[in-house]
């Protein structure tokens, strides 16, 4: 306590100089805060999809292109989703039909746009590996023969939703009558519609597929974007894939293992980038901790000299030093954190708005904050501490 009480005062002595230390290091973690948050969102919604993709093998048309272009590429026809019922080990076929809810979604950069995802709910439950959404309001599944929808926590927000209220998608009003619960990941952003709904608005509104639907003995329906393949029980997932890519080369497919491997890897690339980041801030704020640190070693040559000559030892004299940088860091780490938080908070408030929230403080950020600044003023504040000790008693009188 007579440390702690002696580090304050030395602190106070010049106010001005750790005050602008202090504010370095919080200006660092502010930056990782707000990194941090990002990529924390951006990690919960990718890993919301890996989870999804490792439960079931993803199959779509072998020209298929992203769901921006949705349709305009390829398409699993009928007589494919009747192929992947015959295969060996497969249980249930899922026909999915995906596409914006707007013909120019505006989603914000980091979110994700909010997507029409038509499949039988139902069959939903037989991905395993994914928790089961439950409705905050409402039904969870909608009457496959009416103009129903069961929206997204995201989707709700952003069109004013609720249970009753109706959603124009493609000039058709649908009727919503489920709201879910916030996940943080994709089904926030999805609007779920009975597969032969979204099927039916799939032809309706683009004049190529239907153009291919009333092609005299086409026998392409029902037709969908995309399939969900589940598998049964005590079959090997990746057997079944290869099944399907000997038997069906008209389609192309992602195992519950290549996507794992693939989102794993994009997981990797982008927490290294953000934190990366805000750690590079956090560092040029702990260099001002070292800078502090020199300068007041030289500037209590005498002070350190006399406590010498008097009995301290040296690790005294270092757990004093080290504890004053100690407190320089947690000072600027929880300023930082309470400037970053709030930060993320109005910047949510305001993306949230335009379309979606895309920062997301969670605990592990929260502690990461407070340690990593502490850490770093330490490891800053170590190497002019250690000159500070090597100061013989006998150099030090001739500071006294």
């Amino acid at each position: 306590m007579r440390m702690l009480r002696h580090a304050l005062r030395e602190l106070g002595r010049r106010k001005l100089r750790h005050a602008l230390t202090a504010s370095g290091i919080a200006i660092g973690v502010a930056a990782l805060v707000l990194l941090g948050a990002l990529s924390e969102k951006l990690s919960r919604l990718m890993l919301g999809g890996r989870q999804f993709a490792s439960g079931q093998i993803s199959v779509s048309s072998a020209s298929s292109r992203a769901v921006s272009d949705v349709v305009r590429g390829g398409l699993v026809s009928g007589e494919q989703l009747r192929a992947l019922e015959q295969i060996a080990g497969v249980r249930a076929v899922a026909p999915i039909v995906m596409f914006p809810v707007s013909e120019s979604p505006g989603g914000l950069p980091f979110s994700l746009a909010p997507i029409v995802f038509g499949i039988d709910m139902r069959l939903l439950a037989l991905n395993a590996a994914t928790d089961p959404l439950v409705a905050r309001s409402g039904q969870l599944i909608p009457d496959p023969t009416r103009a129903e929808i069961v929206v997204g926590s995201q989707v709700a927000r952003a069109y004013h939703l609720d249970v009753g209220k109706t959603l124009a998608i493609r000039d058709k009003p649908y009727t919503v009558v489920g709201v879910l619960e916030t996940t943080f990941t994709g089904p926030d952003s999805f609007v779920f519609m009975a597969f032969p709904q979204a099927s039916q608005v799939l032809v309706d509104s683009e004049p190529l597929v239907r153009r291919m639907v009333n092609v005299p003995g086409a026998n392409v329906l029902p037709i969908a974007t995309a399939a969900a393949v589940f598998w049964k029980p005590g079959e090997d997932p990746e057997a079944v894939a290869a099944r399907i890519r000997e038997q069906i080369p008209s389609v192309s497919l992602i195992s519950p293992a290549e996507a794992a491997i693939q989102v794993d890897r994009s997981l990797f690339f982008l927490n290294a980038v953000m934190l990366g980041s805000g750690l590079a801030a956090l560092l040029v704020g702990s260099l001002a901790v070292a800078s502090t640190m020199f300068t007041a070693v030289v500037e209590r040559r005498r002070e350190i000299g006399l406590r010498r000559i008097v009995g301290a030892t040296r690790r005294q004299v270092l757990g004093a030093l080290l504890l004053e940088a100690v407190l320089l860091g947690v000072a600027g780490g929880l300023l930082g954190l309470l400037g970053g938080t709030l930060a993320t908070t109005l910047l949510n408030d305001v993306t949230a708005r335009l379309g979606a929230p895309v920062f997301l403080v969670t605990t592990r950020l929260v502690i990461g904050a407070l340690v990593a600044p502490v850490a770093l003023a330490v490891l800053a504040g170590l190497w002019p501490a250690w000159r500070a000790v090597r100061l013989a008693p006998t150099e030090a009188l001739r500071w006294v």
